[in-house]
């Protein structure tokens, strides 16, 4: 059995190095698609200073493998969705004139490669509206089932064309498969 720690949406990387000190018996993957965002995020895993095993993808986490357009916008509110809009303690909108395509991993496929049914597996998601998609795929092919606990950072209030009641069957459902725990 082994312990680990997928943070969906690292940004950063200041939550990454938060979870390695809290956590120091896992194993980290770190998936973020910003590719400007990589340097901080490897800067914040030397300065942990663990001896944690860390893996960073420079990736959207997504349902099929491939290349997505990423809109970017204020560093904490670039989505690979299109229509969201950002509150106004951003200083930017999301720019979705000039899409930056960027590598995306089925997140599905590659948690059943890489984690076990007896694996303590944990995960963080942040992926300014992803999580649906991502969610829906997981729940579909039963790999929701892999995930012990999941951290997650809801963006239904930020997508007009989204029904509230879409956002309670995969919360729903989620939560019926996984120990959720809101993150913000």
């Amino acid at each position: 059995m082994r312990n680990v720690f997928i943070d969906c949406g690292t940004n950063l990387g200041i939550v990454l190095s938060r979870f390695m000190h809290e956590l120091p018996d896992h194993d980290f993957y770190a998936f973020e698609p910003n590719p400007e965002l990589i340097p901080s995020i490897r800067r914040h895993v030397e300065q942990a200073r663990s001896s944690a095993r860390v893996e960073i993808f420079p990736s959207a986490a997504w349902t099929h493998d491939g290349t997505i357009d990423l809109f970017l916008g204020h560093h904490e509110s670039s989505t690979v969705m299109p229509g969201k809009r950002v509150p106004p303690m951003y200083d930017q909108q999301i720019d979705y004139g000039s899409p930056v395509p960027v590598p995306a991993i089925d997140f599905s496929a590659w948690l059943r490669r890489t984690v076990g049914p007896d694996d303590h597996v944990v995960v963080k998601m942040d992926i300014e509206g992803a999580e649906y998609p991502v969610l829906t795929k997981l729940l579909n092919d039963g790999t929701i089932n892999l995930i012990s606990v999941l951290y997650i950072e809801w963006h239904h209030d930020r997508f007009p064309a989204m029904r509230r009641a879409e956002h309670d069957q995969v919360a729903t459902a989620v939560s019926a498969c996984v120990d959720v725990r809101d993150w913000d």
